[in-house]
């Protein structure tokens, strides 16, 4: 077994020991331990949140003092009892309000794992990704806190340094992750983005 399919499996089985829905938990667990985004109280979106794996993590930090909304196009099952979740589309033209109503105020961290159907054609898949994360870009003005952070799934190609460049302008903290748990040979990251400037 190559190293990748190890480190794969060993997240799978673990996710599955520890109750989680999916072995992304480790992903948002390791990007919270380094930088300490989600805390008791927190009020936290989850877009992408489908089958799970980050929504119960975020429950068990958020606490019953705190709120996470999980949204997706596909349902949830087995959440914690303080989730949160609505079927919505991030392209949709409605979807900013329907957050709005769904929030109890502004999120203090807005979390997105989107990712398109794969094709198989990677720069159709990269530039629809990016596309993906331009949309969650978009709610930051009246969903995202004066100071709140950001973690964004985002894939390699040539779309991406202007992405990183624009994110960089509002907030005062950009940086590249790539958590243990995502596939070595995934040309997948995660831009963890911190104090907004809203």
């Amino acid at each position: 077994m190559r190293l990748s399919e190890a480190r794969k499996d060993h997240f799978r089985k673990l996710a599955k020991r520890e109750g989680y829905p999916s072995r992304s938990a480790y992903k948002i667990i390791e990007i919270n331990k380094k930088y300490r985004l989600i805390r008791s109280g927190s009020v936290v979106l989850d877009l992408g949140s489908s089958p799970g794996g980050w929504l119960s993590v975020v429950c068990n930090h958020v606490g019953p003092r705190g709120f996470a909304l999980g949204v997706d196009i596909r349902p949830s099952d087995n959440l914690p009892k303080n989730a949160n979740v609505a079927i919505l589309d991030v392209t949709s033209d409605t979807f900013e309000e329907s957050i709005l109503d769904l929030l109890p105020r502004t999120a203090d961290v807005i979390l997105s794992d989107l990712s398109p159907n794969i094709t198989g054609i990677w720069q159709m898949d990269h530039l629809k990704q990016i596309d993906l994360t331009k949309h969650v870009i978009k709610l930051f003005p009246n969903i995202l806190a004066p100071e709140g952070s950001a973690v964004l799934k985002v894939f390699e190609g040539e779309a991406l340094k202007d992405l990183v460049d624009s994110i960089r302008l509002d907030f005062e903290r950009v940086e590249i992750a790539k958590p243990l748990a995502s596939r070595a040979a995934s040309s997948e990251f995660y831009l963890v983005c911190r104090s907004y400037r809203r």
